[in-house]
C-alpha cells in the first residue's frame, strides 16, 4: 500500500465518521421535531456555537440548527466522503 492510498484510507475513516455522525443527528433531530409538531422551543442534539455571537455562551437556536447548520454539515461531509470513495476506487 502506497502512502497516497493510506492517506486516502485515513481520510475516508475520518470524514466517513463525521458524515455518519452528521446524518445520525440530523435524522434524530428530524424524528424528534416531527413527533413534537416541529416545536422549536425545545432544543435537541449537540449544541452549535453561533459565528455571529458576541459572547462565548451564545448558541445557535434550535430552528437555525435544524434548518441550516445540520443540512450544511450533512451535505459537506457527504460530498467529501463521496470524493474520497471515488479516489479510493480509482475514478478520480
Amino acid at each position: 500500500m502506497t502512502d497516497d492510498r493510506s492517506a486516502l484510507w485515513l481520510a475516508f475513516v475520518l470524514v466517513g465518521g463525521f458524515c455518519a455522525y452528521s446524518w445520525y443527528w440530523y435524522i434524530r433531530s428530524f424524528i424528534f421535531y416531527f413527533r413534537n409538531d416541529f416545536d422549536f422551543s425545545k432544543d435537541f442534539g449537540p449544541k452549535f456555537r453561533s459565528e455571529f455571537a458576541e459572547h462565548d455562551q451564545d448558541w445557535v437556536k434550535p430552528r437555525e440548527k435544524f434548518l441550516f447548520d445540520w443540512p450544511i454539515w450533512v451535505l459537506a461531509t457527504s460530498f467529501f466522503t463521496l470524493v474520497t470513495v471515488l479516489a479510493l476506487v480509482g475514478i478520480i
